[in-house]
């Protein structure tokens, strides 16, 4: 008898698989939180370089696609200037060199294949002498990339139709050939007298032209 009560006991003491399959008597474990993924921001499609214009004094960079321009004048150093244009163009300069036979004095010149080449001039900067920017100078392509232009589209190979169209213009005859000048300061030498002349020398500021 004593036997039989204990059996009795210890069946009511186990655990019925019945119970433990039923989710109504057991609370599921709780299920550990999943880090929530970061997915990177697609790139910018709008994000397009900037365009180079000249014009008189100075440079402007254009930003795309809103037209926002920004200006470079006169004086900037030319470590910071080349850095700049060279972001610009996608391109470091083809060549770095001193004319020291120019009538402004020993000028530094930086030029790209575009046809843009930069002047600088050594000037003091506080207590010390510095390469400063004091012109620009465009002239034939020797490479695919875009001609540089003003902004309202006048560069190497405009016509002088197109450039009296843009500028207030007197044209001379130079020992350099057809020179036009604008009031604001825009020089160049057209290929001939007529209105189907083209520009083939543009520049601003300080140059090294020997007439």
């Amino acid at each position: 008898m004593r036997s039989l009560l204990l059996a009795s006991l210890f069946v009511g003491c186990q655990h019925s698989p019945d119970a433990a399959q039923n989710p109504a008597t057991e609370a599921p474990a709780p299920v550990p939180a999943q880090p929530t993924p970061r997915v990177a921001a697609p790139a910018s499609s709008s994000a397009r370089p900037q365009l180079l214009a000249l014009t008189s004094n100075a440079l402007q960079l254009v930003s795309q696609p809103s037209g926002t321009t920004r200006e470079i004048p006169f004086g900037m150093a030319q470590e910071q200037l080349i850095g700049i244009i060279s972001k610009v163009l996608q391109a470091e300069p083809r060549s770095v060199g001193i004319n020291s036979e120019c009538g402004a004095g020993p000028l530094k010149m930086a030029s790209w294949s575009n046809g843009l080449t930069l002047v600088f001039q050594e000037k003091k900067a506080g207590t010390a002498l510095q390469w400063q920017f004091v012109g620009w100078y465009a002239g034939a392509a020797s490479g695919a990339t875009p001609k540089p232009t003003t902004m309202a589209g006048v560069g190497i190979g405009s016509t002088r139709t197109e450039l009296e169209g843009a500028y207030a213009v007197k044209v001379a005859e130079s020992t350099l050939g057809q020179e036009f000048s604008t009031t604001s300061g825009l020089y160049g030498i057209l290929d001939g007298p007529g209105q189907t002349a083209k520009i083939t020398s543009l520049w601003s500021g300080t140059s090294c032209n020997f007439r």
